[in-house]
Order: structure tokens, then sequence, then C-alpha cells
């Protein structure tokens, strides 16, 4: 095995490659993109996490939630620090039919936000993923009143494709659409600018919608 294979940026370049087959729908690649990275750097969570999404998106979800379990329990946990892999997992939980573990996860980012801040695009997608148009249209508003960066993802993530036809969803989008932060992630659209995007380091330093 040669230096670069051993080298963790090339687990990094593997996954920035599979997220772009995820974004276009070629969800045999991503997984195939994913598991490579995962054979350079097992224990980053959010690769394993991304190749989760991958395969809920296919509608594989026992693979899905068999992913998350590989997860290590301190990298899932909803908290401060994990929010994307912690909200993933509850969609995960919610489209494959355990809408109690989904709730418990959407409670649990309440809880959090009593005392840290949370990117409530997170909670919106929980909802998303069960159907509830209502409760995920309530959180995108709090989302884009919050200056959420992860708004910028709003016409692209499959999570609202269901409620595409919403007037509500649609007029979000309008308000959303075209600005500074929504041309920026166009062009560096990555996972690790995804992690950034939903960080409350982002958000704090106005890294959100203005």
């Amino acid at each position: 095995m040669n230096e670069q294979e051993l080298d963790p940026l090339s687990s990094q370049v593997l996954a920035e490659l599979a997220y772009v087959y995820l974004s276009s729908r070629r969800y045999d690649e991503a997984i195939a993109g994913f598991q490579k990275a995962l054979d350079l750097e097992p224990d980053a969570a959010w690769i394993r996490a991304e190749l989760a999404w991958a395969y809920a998106m296919k509608g594989m979800y026992a693979q899905a939630l068999a992913e998350c379990g590989k997860i290590r329990e301190q990298d899932k946990t909803v908290a401060n620090e994990n929010q994307l892999v912690a909200s993933g997992l509850g969609w995960r939980y919610a489209v494959s039919g355990r809408r109690a573990d989904a709730l418990r996860v959407a409670e649990e980012f309440r809880k959090l936000a009593s005392h840290a801040y949370v990117d409530y695009y997170s909670n919106a997608m929980i909802y998303a993923g069960l159907g509830d148009n209502d409760e995920a249209e309530r959180w995108l508003e709090k989302a884009y009143e919050e200056h959420s960066s992860s708004m910028s993802y709003l016409a692209s993530d499959p999570f609202w494709y269901r409620m595409r036809s919403d007037p509500r969803y649609t007029d979000l989008l309008r308000r959303v659409a075209g600005t500074q932060v929504i041309q920026l992630v166009a062009r560096y659209r990555t996972p690790m600018a995804r992690l950034w995007a939903c960080s409350p380091q982002a958000n704090q330093l106005g890294g959100g919608l203005n």
C-alpha cells in the first residue's frame, strides 16, 4: 500500500466525489465511492452517515440503518457538534417507518435548543421524513429566521421532494434564492462544506443567509 492510500485526505477526496454522485441521484456509484472512502478511514462518522444517506435515498432502509449502527454513539448522539449526523439518523428513522425513534431524535434537538445553538433545518428534515409538512415548514421558517447556512441546500436536498408542490415551500425557496450563500455553496458543494454549513461556528461568524 502506497503513502497516498494511507493518507486520510484521500478518503476525503473519494467521499467528495461520491457526494457528487449522491447529489446527481447516481446512488450505486455514490455507495461504491463512500465504501472506498471508508476502507481508508473506517471511523469517519460523516462518511458513514453519507453512505447511509445514499442507501436510504435508494430505498435500502435496512442497509442505511445498519450503517448508522456502525457509527460510534458519541458521534451520533444529539449534541452541538453532531447535528448533521444526528439529524440524518432521525430522517432515516422517519423514512424507514421508525416513527417513535424519529420523534425521539426531534425531541432531543428541542432540548438541545434550550442551551445551545441548533440548526432548525435539521429538525425540519426529520418532520419532512415523517410526512408532516406543517411541522417541517414551521421549522424551516425558524431556520430561515435564524439565517441558517443550511438553507442554502433547500433547493437540492432530497428531504423536500414531497413538499415541492406545497406553496409554502415554493414561497420560502423564492425568498432564499439568490442570496450570497446560495451562490457560494453552489460553487463549493462538498461534504465538508455541508458539515461547516450546519455548524454553530458558521452561523456565529455570520456564515448564514443575508
